[in-house]
C-alpha cells in the first residue's frame, strides 16, 4: 500500500520513462554491438528445459519403482501373483496397473510442469544475473568510461547475488500471494459485497509489488556496478520506486503471456530490462551513492 501510495508525479513520470528504455534498449544493444546478449534468454530457456526433462524422468522413474515395489509386497504384480488367482482377476489387476502407472506419468509431468511456471520467473533470473551484471558493467563503460574487470569471483558473487535476489522475491511473493488469500477468504466469509469490490484491488496491489520486486531484482544487479551493496541498493532502488515498478511490469507482463509467456519472458525479459535499467542509471542525472 505504501507502494501505492507513494506512486506521485515524479514516479509516474520514471514508470513511463522506464517503458521507453525498455522499448529502446534493442535499438541500443544493436548499435552498441551488444546483440550478442540476446542469445543469454534463449540459452536459459534451452538449459531449464533440458534441467526439466531430467528431473521429470527421474521422479517418473522412482514414482514407477515405488509403485511395482508396493504392488509386490502386496503381492499383485505380475511376478508375485498367485498363479491360482482367477483369469478375470488378474486382467483386471493387470489393466488397472497399467493404467495407473499411465496416470502416475503423466500425473508427474503436470506437477512439474506446475513447478516451472511457479518458479520459472526466478530460475530466469537467477540463471541470467551473471549475464546482466556482465551488460551492466559493458553499458556503464560505454555511458561513463569507467570499467569493472572481469573476474571469475565475481562472476560468481553475481550468482549468488542473484540466486539471493530470487529467494528473497519468492518469499516475497508467497508472503504476499498467502496474505492476500486469507484476506479475501475473511472478507468472502463475513463481507460478500465488499470483498466483490475490493477483490480488483487485491489483485492490481499483489501485482504492482511484484511487479517492483522483480524490477529491484534487475536494478540490484545495476547498483551492484556502482558498488552499492544490498542495504544502499534499496535505498537507492526506492528513489527510483517508479523505473522500479515499471521495468518489473513489463517482465511481469511478459510473463502473463497464455502458453509462451516463459519463452517471451525470458527472450525479451532479463537482458532488455537489464540495458533499460543500465541507461536509466548510467545516463541519469541522479548522482551515484558514495559506497563508502
Amino acid at each position: 500500500m505504501a507502494l501505492l501510495g507513494s506512486m506521485t508525479s515524479p514516479a509516474i513520470q520514471q514508470l513511463f520513462a522506464a517503458w521507453g528504455a525498455w522499448l529502446r534498449s534493442f535499438g541500443y544493444l544493436k548499435r552498441e554491438n551488444l546483440r550478442a546478449y540476446h542469445l543469454v534468454g534463449p540459452g536459459a530457456i534451452v538449459s531449464l528445459s533440458c534441467l526439466g526433462w531430467l528431473f521429470s524422468t527421474r521422479l517418473n522413474a522412482a514414482v514407477q519403482s515405488a509403485l511395482h515395489w508396493v504392488l509386490a509386497l502386496a503381492g499383485l504384480d505380475s511376478d508375485t501373483r498367485s498363479a491360482g488367482t482367477p483369469e478375470f482377476w488378474s486382467n483386471a489387476l493387470s489393466w488397472g496397473v497399467s493404467h495407473l502407472e499411465w496416470l502416475l506419468h503423466w500425473g508427474v509431468m503436470a506437477i512439474v510442469f506446475w513447478i516451472k511456471v511457479k518458479i520459472m520467473k526466478y530460475l530466469l533470473l537467477t540463471m541470467t544475473a551473471p549475464f546482466m551484471g556482465l551488460l551492466s558493467a559493458a553499458i556503464r563503460t560505454k555511458e561513463t568510461g569507467q570499467s569493472t574487470p572481469f573476474s571469475v569471483s565475481g562472476f560468481l558473487h553475481d550468482v549468488f547475488r542473484g540466486f539471493r535476489a530470487a529467494f528473497v522475491l519468492f518469499v516475497l511473493e508467497m508472503s504476499l500471494t498467502l496474505a492476500l488469500a486469507v484476506s479475501g477468504l475473511l472478507l468472502t466469509v463475513f463481507a460478500p459485497p465488499l470483498a466483490l469490490v475490493l477483490s480488483p484491488v487485491l489483485f492490481v496491489m499483489s501485482w504492482t509489488v511484484g511487479s517492483y520486486f522483480y524490477g529491484a531484482a534487475v536494478f540490484d544487479v545495476v547498483f551492484e556496478q556502482e558498488g552499492l551493496d544490498w542495504k544502499r541498493s534499496i535505498r537507492r532502488g526506492w528513489q527510483q520506486k517508479g523505473h522500479l515498478t515499471g521495468i518489473g511490469m513489463v517482465f511481469s507482463l511478459l510473463l502473463a503471456i497464455p502458453i509462451f509467456g516463459t519463452y517471451m519472458a525470458a527472450i525479451l525479459g532479463p537482458i532488455p530490462c537489464a540495458a533499460a535499467a543500465s541507461t536509466l542509471t548510467f545516463q541519469s542525472s541522479l548522482p551515484a551513492e558514495n559506497p563508502s
